[in-house]
C-alpha cells in the first residue's frame, strides 16, 4: 500500500514537471516570434533610414567614398586600406587620395593619385528601379585632369572608375559614407531679437 501511494505521487509529479516545462517552451516560442518580428521591423527601418541619408549625401554632394580593393587595368586586384584610399566629395571641391597600379604616360613615376581639385563638370543619374546612383564628374586642378565614374548603390557599396590622360584606367571598390549637411550660419544683421 505503501508502495502504492509513492508510486501514484510519483506520477503525479512527473505529469506536473512535463506540462510545466511544455507550457515554458511554448511560452519562449512565441516570445522569441515577437522578437524576430520587431527585429525585422527595426532592420527595415533602418534600411530606409540609411537609403534616405544616402539620396540626401548625393544630392547634395557631399560624401566620401573609401576603397577597399584596386582592380588595375591587366586583369589584377589588390587589398587597400580605406584610411588612406577615398575621395572625398563636399560641394564642388574634390580629394582624390588613392593607390594606383598599372601604365603611366610621363617622365615620373606615379605611386598613387593625390589630388585636390574642383569638380569642373557633374553629371547624376538616379536609376530608381535599380536602387543605384551612378555619378560622372571631371576634377581639375593646377596639374591634373581625371575623369570619374562613380556607381553608388542604397545600401552603401561603391564603386569608382578613375582615368586620365597620364594613367591607365583604374577601378575602385569600397563603402560610401555620408557627410552631414552644413548648417547655413545667419548673418548677425539678420538676427532679430
Amino acid at each position: 500500500m505503501i508502495f502504492e501511494l509513492l508510486a501514484s505521487k510519483w506520477h503525479a509529479m512527473n505529469k506536473i514537471i512535463v506540462v510545466s516545462t511544455c507550457l515554458v517552451t511554448l511560452i519562449s516560442c512565441a516570445t522569441s516570434k515577437q522578437g524576430e518580428t520587431s527585429q525585422k521591423e527595426t532592420i527595415h527601418d533602418q534600411t530606409i533610414v540609411q537609403q534616405a541619408e544616402i539620396k540626401q549625401a548625393v544630392e547634395a554632394r557631399r560624401f566620401l567614398l573609401k576603397f577597399d580593393r584596386l582592380y588595375y587595368s591587366n586583369g589584377g586586384r589588390m587589398d587597400l586600406r580605406p584610411t588612406y584610399n577615398y575621395i572625398l566629395l563636399d560641394g564642388d571641391r574634390v580629394v582624390i587620395s588613392a593607390a594606383y597600379m598599372g601604365r603611366q604616360y610621363s617622365n615620373r613615376p606615379i605611386k598613387g593619385i593625390d589630388m585636390v581639385g574642383k569638380a569642373v563638370a557633374f553629371e547624376l543619374k538616379n536609376n530608381t528601379s535599380k536602387g543605384i546612383y551612378e555619378i560622372k564628374m571631371k576634377v581639375k586642378n593646377d596639374k591634373n585632369t581625371f575623369d570619374l565614374s562613380l556607381t553608388i548603390t542604397n545600401d552603401g557599396y561603391c564603386n569608382a572608375s578613375v582615368a586620365s590622360y597620364k594613367i591607365d584606367y583604374v577601378r575602385y571598390t569600397g563603402n560610401f559614407i555620408p557627410l552631414k549637411p552644413k548648417e547655413e550660419k545667419s548673418e548677425p544683421s539678420k538676427m532679430s531679437i
